[in-house]
């Protein structure tokens, strides 16, 4: 049967995340994807993602700004565990636009 996960839609700087309990597809696990950028952990999102995804990195640009994402998957009901307790809502693009302002800032 399929998995129950929690899902945080967006943190940043690992700040507790919002969540909620969701229902993954059948080819789907559970997970928790980072988001990096000069070395730091910045984002943070959690929820169901398709298998081939799990113990992958990818690396992109954003406003100038190279990004590595890395999905870490487990294979168990809300194996995801998650933390709750978030004021901040915000969207990845903001925090993208606000981390490459950032950047610009300590050239």
């Amino acid at each position: 049967s399929a998995l129950h996960c929690y899902k945080c839609s967006f943190t940043i700087f690992d700040l507790p995340c919002i969540t909620k309990n969701v229902t993954c597809q059948a080819d789907e696990v559970c997970a928790t994807i980072k988001g990096s950028a000069a070395g730091h952990n910045l984002i943070k999102r959690k929820g169901c993602v398709p298998e081939k995804n799990c113990n992958t990195t990818s690396t992109e640009s954003y406003l100038s700004v190279k990004y590595t994402t890395t999905y870490y998957c487990c294979d168990g009901d809300a194996c995801n565990s998650a933390t709750t307790l978030s004021s901040a809502h915000l969207s990845l693009s903001m925090a993208l636009a606000m981390l490459g302002f950032w950047f610009t800032q300590l050239l």
